[in-house]
């Protein structure tokens, strides 16, 4: 999708072309189709969302302005909601001597006098070759697993072994905008939120992703119950579509399609491969999706995906600098510089299993009554990590023991209304109103 711009270099003939072909996008979202990438947004995109409330109601000879207005229920409204993508900085930087490799590789020794060497085309190509495919890695992995800010713990996965999201991958930290994953933690967050913000009202009015399990599937009858626990809740207006398919990680085809070629009745005989399909709609496998994570929606390059990735310029993925670093240096640098985003623009139309949720931190009650000289005792029954609990009065005191906190009103206890305050290691807090008498 885009040109490489090069500075200072001697790129020419059939190097240039050679690596011309290898930089087109390639990391495997891209490749197999999954998602469409709008270039040129160099602060925000504005992927805009439209929905009609029903319109059908009972004859009148003389309509009036109450049957054309809205009804208490959404009739005969428009309602708009907004998504955004909003490409997030991050850059690749190196500098290296070639002198360093003259004893092992052939073409850092060109002859000539040493000042004037210069750094040979074909060794720029092949370098530039590792930090591309290192960074084409990192985008694909980080479609799906990067999370803004970094790692937070109350982002899990019910699976232990599955990689977190926010962490890192081999090609560096994945914290610089909210992948897929992410994209779907927020969504479910908002829709459950019992006081919503306005970007929590904004977020649901879109459209509720629909997430049919979250069990880890570690046996091919496992994951075959789970397509078809996805299949059952994908909305019928979609099913049809030929660009409805699913998304699953390369290992769970493995286990599924081992489970398939072991039946009785197979699908296809132990030397070839089961087709990838479900009820019809395409199976596709991608390594850098997280394992028992499975998708199902209208997956596609076009403007009718439901996955779309922002970026800056239509060459900012691609655009590399290879230069010397000065005048008077041996050092080489290479650099490139990127913006990216990504999010769903149709999010009602997509259905997950996956094991990765939010924890929250959730008490038995959010009340208590207690008498002067007594105690009382609340549970804990959600939360990430160890809680620690404080008192607004100085005569209740409150403890936590293994998720029972007990709060305690001395003798001489002011009666009234006080709160004891729950906080979680992620930052999260609850509150519990006490009423002394």
């Amino acid at each position: 999708m885009a040109t490489i711009n090069f500075s200072a270099n001697g790129y020419n003939g059939e190097v240039l072309e050679d690596f011309l072909v290898y930089t087109a996008q390639g990391n495997e979202t891209y490749e197999e189709g999954l998602i469409h990438i709008v270039p040129g947004i160099q602060k925000k995109k504005t992927l805009p969302h439209i929905q009609l409330g029903a319109i059908i109601q009972d004859n009148k000879p003389t309509p009036t302005s109450t049957q054309g207005g809205p009804g208490l229920n959404g009739e005969n409204t428009y309602n708009i909601s907004e998504r955004y993508l909003e490409p997030q900085d991050f850059m690749v930087y190196i500098e290296f001597n070639p002198r360093d490799f003259e004893e092992y590789w052939k073409p850092f020794q060109p002859e000539g006098k040493l000042v004037f060497r210069e750094l040979d085309p074909k060794v720029q190509a092949t370098m530039a070759h590792l930090l591309l495919d290192k960074k084409d890695a990192y985008i694909g992995q980080s479609i799906w697993c990067s999370r803004k800010g970094g790692i937070n713990a109350a982002y899990v996965s019910d699976d232990a072994e599955n990689i977190t999201l926010g962490g890192s991958c081999d090609a560096g930290p994945m914290k610089y905008f909210d992948g897929a994953v992410m994209r779907v933690i927020n969504n479910v967050q908002a829709a459950l939120a019992a006081n919503p913000t306005d970007d929590e009202k904004n977020e649901v009015a879109s459209g509720k992703i629909i997430v049919a399990g979250n069990t880890p599937l570690s046996t091919g009858a496992q994951i075959q119950a789970a397509l078809y626990a996805m299949w059952r809740k994908a909305p019928k207006r979609v099913r049809k579509s030929r660009k409805y398919r699913f998304v699953m990680p390369e290992e769970m085809w493995d286990v599924l399609d081992s489970y398939w070629s072991d039946k009785d009745v197979k699908y296809a005989d132990d030397t070839e491969e089961n087709k990838k399909r479900f009820k019809g709609k395409r199976i596709s496998t991608i390594n850098d999706l997280p394992e028992n994570t499975i998708f199902l929606g209208k997956f596609t390059s076009g403007e009718d995906s439901c996955l779309w990735m922002g970026v800056d310029y239509a060459t900012d993925q691609d655009s590399l600098v290879v230069a010397p670093l000065q005048n008077n240096s041996e050092l080489y640098f290479f650099q490139m510089r990127m913006k990216v985003d990504v999010n769903f623009a149709l999010p009602g139309e997509i259905v997950v299993w996956t094991t990765y949720h939010k924890n929250i931190l959730a008490l038995s009650a959010t009340t208590a009554s207690v008498a002067q000289g007594a105690n009382t005792t609340v549970t804990v029954s959600a939360s990430t990590g160890q809680c620690s609990v404080a008192s607004s009065q100085a005569k209740l005191t409150a403890s936590i023991n293994e998720g029972t906190i007990t709060i305690a009103a001395a003798a001489d206890c002011p009666t009234g209304t006080h709160t004891v305050t729950v906080t979680d290691s992620t930052g999260d807090t609850a509150t519990i109103e006490v009423t002394v008498s």
